[in-house]
């Protein structure tokens, strides 16, 4: 049985959705299609925040993508580099398959464990044994769980479920202009993972590379005309408008997810195959994620009041706004026929006069500040990558809605939404948000910048790993082998020698010196990094050990942080440490050196480690629990 229902007819019948122009004919899907249709349920289920599915999805494309790339002769691994290269058999379709299948199951399996049985039975459905050893699944599965190791410590906070790690309180009840959650079903909102400019991006050197600038300050002359737009733009609200924020604000769901399944649908239609298909989800997942990161990096670093809170305050004054259904507090979530069925008197929904005070938007409000709009950011990024990835800016989309959610009523005639280009899409998305009165035209239109910068930036980057260019310093430090090291010696006398799997490993003669330099790695984002060390001495006399980061533009650049170490004799395991500031753009090496002092010695590094590493404060937690309810406030 399969975890989820086949894609394309479960959009075409939540929506009526479809697609027209070249080509015309549906191909069969793709292997990677055929499993983003398993992983967006699921991300619906586990990861249905718009910042955790982005990473969710992020994960799972970049293991598949790490697994093909031993087929590809020139793509680099996101993760490992190239370290799998020509280990996976014969590079077919067949093979690619079961890499690809044994790279997501692993994943998925990992990040919603709940789902083991049901996506066992997919990989059964497939004709692949989960506990295979034939070689494209081995290096499915170690594909998959190097990218999983990289992940659990990119500064998410996974292992805390996701919780905020910045002590982050809102302002909003005591400073105008901030951000203030508002009640939901009687709790307060917490905030969504302030801790996400945190997150170690794909292609960004950091968080804050495209903040846009500040957006209006409170009672300023641009504050006093957004608050009239929105009032306006509520007021004045039509069929398509609601269409358009339902369709663009898919329930139970996140932008992210929204558009990794449309991503799917455009790969059917289009007919990508497998090579096709794993280039687009690699870099649209990855530009997703830097959406998530850059966009919540303005959103708490301004921490802007939303549209609810600001028209609120107006008071008593009158506006003309749109309403919604009204029916005796007892019956406010019941259906159509229920309030019939008890005679219940319902004002339907559309335009009238509010007190200010009274006001609600179309769309429920979300949990985190206004500025920029999350929607607008991610919408922006995918529609510069799709345009750049298929080499058109056409799109030809239609969408048909037949029911408004938010009105519980059919649409008669149904409304027909039609989106000839990404952009045209794109715009769309953000706009929706603003008929929906939840964000702020400047929160749409900075977003829509900030979206596409992030996009073309991720595009940039997702192409020197495709045709090879690119050097992941994660793969040195998980590979301490050749060709990612290279050994240095300047002794006549020395002899040492290279064990295969082991690490990086060097016999020396007494008063001999030699040491292991990485290649030169790629900029790592901006932050403090700690490398790691685990060495193991032998031998009877104490070692000088040194390991130093420089900078990678060649012979006699500048060291950017070094430690030197006496290590005792015979040490069967020391973890050397070394701190490291990142300007998020020189490339680098990473040295080893160690000396013999007065006897003959073995030293090994065995694990090697680069983390960014950030204060941790407690926060917010994910989740409201009831014995919060009403704390926000005080």
């Amino acid at each position: 049985m399969r975890c989820a229902e086949p894609r394309r007819w479960r959009l075409i019948l939540s929506v009526g959705l479809l697609m027209l122009g070249s080509p015309k004919t549906a191909y069969p899907a793709s292997i990677v299609t055929e499993w983003f249709d398993e992983a967006v349920p699921i991300a619906n289920d586990v990861a249905w925040e718009p910042t955790v599915g982005a990473r969710f999805f992020a994960i799972v494309s970049t293991a598949m993508y790490d697994a093909w790339t031993t087929y590809d002769p020139r793509a680099v691994a996101a993760v490992s580099g190239t370290a799998f290269k020509n280990r996976g058999g014969a590079a077919n379709e067949a093979n690619k398959r079961e890499a690809i299948s044994h790279a997501a199951y692993t994943v998925l399996c990992a990040l919603a464990p709940q789902y083991r049985r049901e996506l066992a039975e997919q990989m059964t459905a497939l004709g692949y044994d989960p506990s295979a050893t034939s070689a494209p699944a081995v290096v499915g599965r170690e594909a998959a769980n190097a990218v999983l190791t990289k992940f659990r410590e990119d500064g998410a906070n996974e292992a805390g479920g996701f919780a905020d790690t910045t002590g982050y309180r809102p302002k909003g009840f005591k400073e105008a202009g901030h951000w203030q959650p508002i009640l939901s079903i009687g709790k307060p909102q917490l905030p969504t993972t302030p801790q996400w400019p945190r997150v170690v991006p794909f292609a960004l050197a950091r968080a804050d590379q495209f903040r846009p600038p500040p957006p209006p300050r409170p009672e300023s002359e641009a504050w006093r005309r957004q608050i009239v737009a929105e009032i306006d733009a509520a007021g004045a609200l039509t069929e398509a408008h609601k269409a358009a924020a339902e369709f663009w604000n898919e329930w139970g769901s996140s932008p992210p997810h929204h558009l990794m399944e449309l991503t799917t649908f455009v790969s059917d239609l289009r007919g990508l195959r497998i090579d096709a298909d794993i280039k687009l989800f690699f870099v649209v997942s990855n530009a997703l994620l830097d959406a998530s990161i850059a966009s919540w990096d303005a959103k708490y670093a301004y921490d802007y009041v939303r549209p609810i809170t600001a028209i609120r305050s107006l008071g008593n004054i009158e506006i003309r706004t749109w309403r919604p259904r009204s029916l005796p507090a007892v019956l406010a979530y019941s259906s159509p026929a229920t309030t019939a069925a008890f005679g219940a008197t319902v004002v339907p929904a559309g335009i009238g006069a509010v007190r200010a005070k009274e006001w609600e938007p179309y769309l429920p409000t979300p949990p985190f500040p206004s500025y920029v709009s999350g929607h607008s950011a991610f919408c922006g990024a995918w529609a510069r990558v799709m345009t750049l990835a298929t080499g058109t800016p056409e799109l030809d989309f239609r969408v048909t809605v037949k029911h408004l959610y938010v009105e519980q009523r059919e649409l008669m005639p149904p409304v027909i939404l039609d989106y000839p280009t990404y952009d045209a899409a794109a715009d769309a998305c953000g706009q929706s948000r603003i008929w929906g009165g939840i964000h702020w035209p400047v929160d749409n239109e900075r977003g829509l910048q900030l979206g596409r910068s992030v996009g073309e930036n991720a595009w940039n980057r997702a192409q020197q790993f495709l045709i090879g260019t690119a050097s992941p310093a994660t793969a040195a430090m998980v590979a301490l082998h050749p060709p990612f090291w290279f050994h240095q010696s300047k002794d006549a006398d020395h002899d040492s020698k290279f064990s295969d799997s082991t690490g990086l490993a060097m016999d020396l003669t007494p008063g001999a010196s030699g040491g292991w330099r990485s290649v030169v790695l790629d900029p790592v984002p901006t932050g403090l990094y700690e490398l790691k060390l685990k060495v193991k001495t032998e031998g009877e006399a104490p070692l000088r050990f040194r390991v130093a980061v420089d900078a990678g533009e060649g012979q006699g650049t500048p060291t950017l942080a070094s430690s030197e170490s006496v290590i005792p004799p015979s040490a069967p395991k020391c973890v050397l440490t070394l701190l490291w500031n990142s300007d998020g753009a020189r490339s680098f090496n990473v040295s080893v050196q160690a000396g013999a002092e007065s006897g003959p010695a073995r030293v090994l590094v065995s694990a090697m480690d680069l983390v960014r590493i950030w204060p941790i404060i407690a926060g917010s937690p994910r989740f409201v629990e009831p014995s919060l309810a009403g704390q926000l406030e005080k």
